[in-house]
């Protein structure tokens, strides 16, 4: 008997089935075509699946001294409400993850208030010793400056001390310095400059939010096994244009022309992560400038949305945001297996609804897609073989646990 049983159709490879899965002490113990019995069973409806959790592995979750603009609690409960299992937090915090001091203060603020599971960052910028006395799940390094103002003076040195996987912001400074507006050359130099490291350091990385035909094409026509990367929905879904109509969509790295946004597209299939950068501020914030745009609570309904038109396929979800982040980052505990964490993103592939920010659980009280109707819906977030969203509602206190990852393989 198990102690929850989930029944209808999940997804495994690229088919749906119908069946059941059997959780144990908040651990998959059986995946079955047939029927499983357990002391609570919950049967999936009809036009809903059951995706494997969905991990985000880009989200700042501001705390410390920015409390208003997000906090691991507010922004972990965003996370299960937007189908996100586990998050990645971004170390450019205020004060910003440069020493192990304040890692292990990061580390005990999200055990006692993470809603989600979690994994932590820590920011590269000539502190190599300190970086070796922590046991963080990620590195990242800012090539240049961004929210935070703190960036690496030396790339290769910072890639090379790591102790696991980078995730690499790459914006060139010298071409943010001569043009502010962060231009396609910013991101273009620098994803050259990372990928020339690359070559010559040979560890895993993972390069942010790639957003140009120019800086796509380097990575791909690198054909580097150990390095990865993401898109963000903003940049699929966006462009210069909603910019210019909409100043609140300052967000760094810029959204781009059509042309950029068109050849993410085109290279869909290969793009290895989708992930949110999800960057809240105040109003206030965005109104003075600020960069960043909140999406945890949007992109899977984005991406259900695409696959209701046609765009997109379900399994490009699943692979995008479940199976490739274990894969570059080494997580050992997820999985649709037995005896990985139960993990679960139920979504009604047919359910349309109205984007309302002011019902999120961000503080982040706008989005780029106010006022929009979508097609697919998370309706039902599993954390560990616990329901801890169910329509809108966050059931429970925080639970989340640090994840158990590896040294990254990308």
């Amino acid at each position: 008997m198990y102690d929850l049983v989930l029944k209808g159709r999940f997804m495994t490879g690229k088919k749906l089935i119908e069946g059941s899965i059997g959780i144990s002490d908040g651990k998959i113990s059986r995946i079955s075509i047939g029927e499983l019995e357990g002391e609570e069973e919950i049967k999936i409806g009809r036009g809903k699946v059951i995706l494997p959790g969905l991990i985000d592995v880009h989200v700042h979750l501001r705390d410390f001294r920015q409390k208003e603009k997000e906090t691991v609690e507010s922004g972990t409960r965003a996370a299960l409400h937007g189908g996100i299992t586990t998050v990645f937090d971004m170390p450019n915090t205020d004060p910003p993850i440069l020493d192990s001091k304040t890692f292990k203060l990061r580390e005990e603020l999200f055990k006692k208030k993470a809603h989600s599971d979690y994994a932590l960052g820590f920011l590269l910028s000539g502190n190599c010793q300190e970086a070796k006395r922590t046991n963080a799940d990620f590195y990242k390094i800012f090539m240049g400056a961004s929210t935070g103002g703190i960036f690496s003076e030396d790339f290769e040195s910072d890639y090379s001390c790591s102790p696991s996987i980078v995730s690499v912001h790459a914006e060139d400074p010298e071409v943010i310095r001569e043009n502010p507006k962060r231009p396609p050359e910013a991101e273009i130099r620098a994803i050259e400059t990372a990928i020339s490291a690359a070559k010559r350091v040979k560890k895993p990385l993972n390069v942010c939010h790639v957003s140009t035909a120019g800086g796509l094409r380097t990575i791909l026509d690198a054909g580097l096994p150990w390095v990865s990367f993401e898109v963000t929905p903003h940049h699929l879904f966006l462009t210069e244009k909603d910019h210019r109509r909409r100043p609140l969509l300052k967000v760094y790295p810029p959204l781009r022309g059509e042309g950029d946004r068109k050849a993410l597209w085109e290279n869909f299939s290969r793009i290895p992560i989708i992930a949110s950068d999800h960057a809240p501020h105040t109003l206030e914030d965005k109104e003075n400038g600020a960069a960043g745009i909140p999406g945890l609570e949007t992109e899977v309904a984005l991406l259900l949305d695409a696959v209701n038109r046609g765009m997109i396929e379900l399994h490009d979800i699943v692979e995008k945001m479940h199976l490739n982040p274990i894969r570059v980052f080494g997580i050992r505990n997820k999985g649709l297996e037995v005896g990985k964490d139960a993990d679960f993103t139920v979504v009604d592939l047919k359910r349309e609804w109205i984007v309302k920010p002011e019902e999120f659980y961000t503080k982040a009280k706008w989005s780029p897609w106010e006022g929009r109707k979508l097609r697919g819906k998370v309706v039902m977030t599993v954390l560990r073989g616990r329901v801890v969203m169910e329509e809108d509602e966050i059931v429970g206190k925080p639970q989340g646990v640090r994840i158990n990852a590896g040294k990254g393989n990308a």
